[in-house]
């Protein structure tokens, strides 16, 4: 190990999950039990916002199956987990449809209606602990690498399995270390992230504790 980067950082990562701002679309009853629907559905988004911005005229972007990532969660088919590949880094977290609505990764109320749709309402406590490390592994980090053991790298450095915490309101806090793509050069990065969710399923808050670098 060389050239240690340690940088402690605040509410970085995933930048923009907590924004202030609303951008689920209309409830839609499309079926979208196929890859095919998801793709045909995901394109009609693109169309409209392209029209929003006034560039009906210049062309259309056609998505391409390859360029788009989707994952399904087998706890729930009401919730799939979109993302669009980047050369850099793979596959980039976007958003999910829900019930068949789509909620961008900025929507405050994505994580809510995630859960929501994996029985959180019903569930007791023991259960939404489950449910919000689930959330967070297969909804908000699909496309890392989540660490439940410990990489050579990480030796001393407060490395930990996947741990989840209830808190007395009913909060719960998910900590957790992921391991970052690769992308284009041969260092390795890892992230040590937490995750709050409120007793209603809100994500209330969300940091990066570390970030660390080594070189390849």
């Amino acid at each position: 190990m060389k050239n240690l980067i340690k940088i402690s950082l605040t509410f970085v990562f995933l930048s923009g999950i907590l924004a202030g701002c609303t951008n689920a679309q209309s409830i839609s009853n499309t079926n979208l039990s196929t890859d095919e629907a998801v793709l045909a559905e995901l394109q009609k988004r693109a169309d409209a916002n392209r029209e929003k911005l006034g560039l009906v005229n210049k062309g259309k972007s056609k998505l391409e199956a390859k360029n788009v990532c989707i994952e399904r969660l087998k706890e729930s088919p009401k919730v799939i987990v979109i993302g669009f590949f980047a050369y850099d880094i793979g596959c980039r977290f976007d958003g999910a449809f829900v019930n068949s609505r789509y909620f961008e990764k900025t929507d405050v109320a994505l994580s809510k209606a995630a859960l929501d749709a994996l029985d959180w309402e019903k569930a007791n406590q023991p259960e939404r602990e489950k449910l919000s490390l689930l959330w967070v592994e297969k909804g908000l980090l699909p496309f890392f690498t989540v660490l439940h053991t410990k990489q050579k790298e990480l030796e001393n450095q407060g490395f930990h399995p996947p741990k989840v915490i209830s808190m007395e309101n009913g909060e719960i806090k998910v900590t957790l270390w992921i391991q970052l793509p690769s992308g284009m050069n041969r260092e390795k990065g890892f992230h040590h992230l937490e995750f709050k969710f409120a007793k209603d399923g809100n994500l209330s808050g969300n940091a990066t504790l570390e970030n660390l670098v080594f070189d390849g």
